[in-house]
């Protein structure tokens, strides 16, 4: 492109000029390295991708084998890093998540000591044909809690130039304590976080050393995954990705079915009871090594036994457009666990709710498996095309959990959010669309009621930190109801305002604009006040950035027909008014308000019952906002 050409330097500052503009109208506060972000122009304050943004990303060949006897991995990566930054690279960040087993690294709770180890052993790291020596005196290599960094390493990579690695390690899968994966026993396992992966290095913080020390979650660039797994012969395998060679693996009866349920609308049982005792379940080999590929994913996991039942479907989920494009949809679980085997279907219907409704936006991935691993905890687990889930002594439990760790293929993965950094981007996303999704399902599945009467009871406190804290630094009790709880319920208020129609409109553009990118809370935030055509401090900052509380109360009632009903705001964050009243008659009404009442910065707000019948008693009712003090919201006629 030309320097000195006038047109261009003309859009560039009406750009900037509005940029300028639109963060002159924000009060959020914007930390200093996220600005900086603005000024090279890789982001925008109208919530876009800026002109000069960029991410890197990392391709795996994989080649491992377990050996169950010893709960060990043995594990051979061929890596290519793909350096699309500005930056010139002589500095590289490798996550070894297995670290955290080590004797002496840093963790958030304490662990089985059976479950102590060595950390994850590196036979050998090559970088650009140049061996590492961990004990050179020429460059610093440092292994510290979860990061093994390379610092000043003589072969740098250039700006667009990449980077071939190879690395061979071993690791043991831990038994008793599980964290999000683990041996559930001699035969089953949920394998993750078991590779060396090339860390993140975004234009916000460059490399990211921020440590996994349990309670936070992950980080990643995207990458193709060419993965091929060694297991014995007898153990089915699912993993992220698409199988490869399914005909060489199952026996003849299994892959028949196996490709029916790829064109079935119906749950086909792929392995039955009977399979698995007959020993017609896979080729009868020794051992077996399966194949699979998987495109543009943050990350790859894996699960394995050789007692489980299989189940599958298929769903279309571009039915909106031509395409015909069908998911695989499949579960895995122990025989005799309550509800399990209607987790296939929960899970079709789940990929369907999601692709059609909420979000909206069709699948993006050609399969999904539910690993029912964890039989004696609740709790789920989100991997790329998998999840590893607990089991529920109800079904809306087990409908819930397995809604929400699919609805995680959205958020994070699709959208490449930092979760350590911002939990409530992907954990308050999910919660939200399990609140909406639960209910079509399992009419008893009322989880919203349930949260709102826990913020309710707990917002205020002191350890409900702003949720903009950046999600690695909280240990406080109240961490789970900031990432989870609190931010769903704002997205739900949030969308009583704006409309169903505006919040879908805003929503997709912000994930049209920043899937497989690496978004941070304001562009979400600069997305949103662009498309609904006004600045949302009002709402973000109290809800994101402050402490506070959520209070209504009924300040004042007149006595005639039509009351004017006072209403108090006398929390700091605004939330809906939902009044109901009660009539002598024993006929009740409710009269809805948004939140929006409140964002020009009123401190009471004045409702007119139009109704010629008498009331009895009126109270402010907590339908989506939570309220910390219930003793002022009632008044009674006397």
């Amino acid at each position: 492109m030309k320097k000195n050409n006038p047109i261009f330097h003309s859009i560039i500052i009406v750009v900037f000029l509005l940029s300028s503009i639109i963060s002159a109208q924000s009060s959020l506060n914007i930390p200093r390295n996220i600005q900086r972000a603005y000024e090279k122009g890789t982001r925008s304050y109208d919530g876009k991708p800026g002109l000069n943004y960029w991410i890197n990303r990392s391709d795996y060949t994989i080649k491992a084998e377990l050996i169950p006897q010893t709960r060990t991995i043995n594990g051979h990566a061929w890596i290519t890093f793909y350096n699309n930054s500005p930056d010139s690279l002589n500095t590289f960040v490798f996550r070894l998540y297995q670290d955290i087993m080590k004797k002496g690294s840093p963790r958030d709770f304490s662990i089985n000591p059976n479950d102590l180890t060595d950390g994850v052993n590196i036979d050998t790291l090559i970088i650009n044909s140049n061996g590492v020596d961990f004990k050179s005196k020429s460059y610093r290599v440092l292994r510290t809690g979860t990061n093994l960094i390379i610092s000043n390493f003589p072969s740098k990579v250039p700006p667009k130039g990449f980077a071939k690695i190879e690395i061979q390690w071993s690791v043991v899968i831990p038994k008793e304590t599980r964290i999000r994966m683990g041996a559930y026993d001699s035969q089953t396992f949920f394998v993750a976080y078991w590779y060396p992966q090339v860390a993140v290095y975004d234009d916000i913080d460059g490399w990211d050393r921020q440590e996994y020390t349990g309670a936070t979650e992950f980080y990643n660039d995207f990458g193709n995954f060419d993965v091929e797994l060694t297991v014995p012969g007898d153990n089915l395998v699912w993993a992220t990705g698409v199988l490869q060679n399914a005909k060489d693996i199952l026996h003849p009866n299994i892959f028949e079915k196996y490709q029916q349920a790829h064109s079935s609308d119906e749950i086909v049982r792929i392995v039955t009871s009977a399979d698995i005792k007959n020993k017609t379940v896979t080729n009868g080999r020794e051992k077996n090594t399966w194949h699979f590929k998987a495109e543009s994913v943050p990350d790859f996991s894996f699960g394995t036994s050789n007692k489980y039942l299989w189940d599958g479907s298929s769903i279309e989920v571009d039915y909106k457009t031509v395409t015909g494009r069908r998911v695989f949809v499949d579960a895995c679980y122990e025989e005799g666990i309550k509800f399990q085997d209607e987790v296939a279907l929960f899970a079709r219907l789940s990929i369907d709710l999601l692709s059609n409704e909420w979000p909206g936006i069709p699948y993006p991935y050609p399969k999904m498996t539910v690993f029912n691993g964890e039989q004696k905890f609740g709790g789920g687990m989100e991997t790329p095309m998998m999840c590893n889930n607990g089991t529920y002594p109800n079904r809306a439990g087990q409908i819930g959990v397995t809604i929400h760790e699919i609805a995680h293929t959205y958020m994070p993965f699709y959208m490449g959010i930092n979760e350590r950094k911002y939990a409530f981007m992907d954990e308050g996303w999910a919660t939200f669309l399990t609140f909406d999704l639960v209910k079509r399902m399992e009419p008893q599945g009322d989880e919203l009621t349930q949260t709102i009467s826990v913020l309710s009871n707990t917002m205020g406190n002191d350890y409900m930190i702003p949720v903009i804290t950046p999600s690695f630094s909280s240990k406080t009790n109240g961490s789970g109801l900031l990432f989870y709880q609190q931010p769903a319920i704002a997205y739900l208020i949030l969308r009583d305002f704006l409309g169903e129609e505006t919040f879908r409109k805003a929503l997709h553009e912000y994930m049209n604009l920043w899937n497989s990118k690496h978004p941070i809370p304001y562009d979400f935030f600069f997305t949103f006040d662009r498309i609904a055509g006004e600045d949302l401090s009002w709402f973000w900052k109290p809800w994101f950035f402050e402490t506070g509380f959520p209070d209504l109360a009924i300040e004042k009632v007149t006595t005639d027909k039509n009351p004017n009903v006072i209403i108090k705001k006398v929390g700091s964050y605004p939330v809906p008014i939902d009044l109901k009243i009660s009539y002598s008659d024993g006929s009740e009404e409710t009269i809805h308000k948004p939140a929006s009442v409140w964002k020009n910065g009123e401190s009471t707000y004045q409702l007119k019952i139009n109704s010629n019948k008498e009331y009895k008693k009126i109270e402010l009712i907590s339908v989506l906002g939570p309220d910390v003090n219930k003793q002022n919201n009632i008044f009674e006629k006397k």
